[in-house]
Parts: C-alpha cells; structure tokens; sequence
C-alpha cells in the first residue's frame, strides 16, 4: 500500500472516529457542542470553527470536559492577544474573535486554516506535536502570532 494511499486511509479512519467521538460528546453536554470540526492526519491535530456562544465559554476555561487542556486567544482589530503562547503537548487553543471585522488563523506551515472567522466566532486547533507554530491573519498582514508547543 502506497504512503499516500495510507494517509488517505488514516484520514479517513481518524474522521470517522471524530464524528463518532463528537456525537458521543454532544450527547453528554445536552446537545451543546460542535462535532463539525475537520480532521488532520494522525500526529498533527484537529480543528473546528464555530460561532456557538456555549462553545467559547467552554473553551474559555483552562480545561475542557475531557480532560483537555485549553487556552484562549483573542483576534482583535490587528492583533492577537497574547501575541506569543507557550503551552503543553495536547492543549486545544480557541481563537476568540472581539474585532470589529472577520479574520483568520492560518500556520505558516499550513497545518491548519481556520477560514474567515466572523465577529463574534470562534476558530480551535488542538496541538499534538512540540514545535513552534507561526500563525498569521490572511487579510491582515501585520497580525501574526506564535504558539511554542512543548
């Protein structure tokens, strides 16, 4: 089997168990949840962008329901705040949009890419490898952030 057919089949695997794994966790907070989110390939993370008001508060605190660890950055007009973030290997990072326009969270290696994220939205990606990751904003050049996975 071809190394990219095995990606494609992990991908594919690891999908599957998100969308399992989500509706199960939907389930457990009443109903109030994302399971929408993409999936990357094994070793590298997950990602979702949701606008859901009950999402950003839970994902404000410094742990999620599963044990996750979770940290919170603010995409303002021009910047994100905190600039730079050093957290543990595992932590789920929320992009919290409090601007007055749309932004997006994009590595420069092209790990993830949020899309546009609506005023008031809000835009995850969990991180599974040590590393430092650039992040910048596509429309707003002079946004750019750093995150230092450990």
């Amino acid at each position: 089997m071809s190394n990219q057919l095995r990606k494609k089949f992990a991908l594919i695997l690891l999908t599957s168990l998100l969308s399992i794994t989500g509706a199960a966790c939907s389930a457990g907070d009443g109903g109030v949840g994302n399971s929408s989110g993409t999936a990357a390939p094994a070793g590298t993370s997950a990602s979702n962008n949701t606008s859901s008001a009950n999402a950003a508060s839970h994902a404000a605190s410094n742990e999620s329901a599963g044990g996750v660890a979770s940290q919170q950055i603010e995409m303002d007009d021009d910047v994100f705040k905190p600039v730079q973030l050093t957290i543990p290997v595992g932590t789920k990072v929320t992009w919290v949009n409090k601007g007055k326009k749309a932004h997006t969270v994009v590595s420069n290696d092209k790990l993830f890419d949020s899309g546009l994220v609506d005023v008031g939205a809000q835009f995850s990606h969990t991180f599974t490898a040590p590393g430092t990751y650039a992040v910048h904003c596509a429309p707003h050049a002079k946004m750019k952030g750093q995150i230092v996975v450990q």
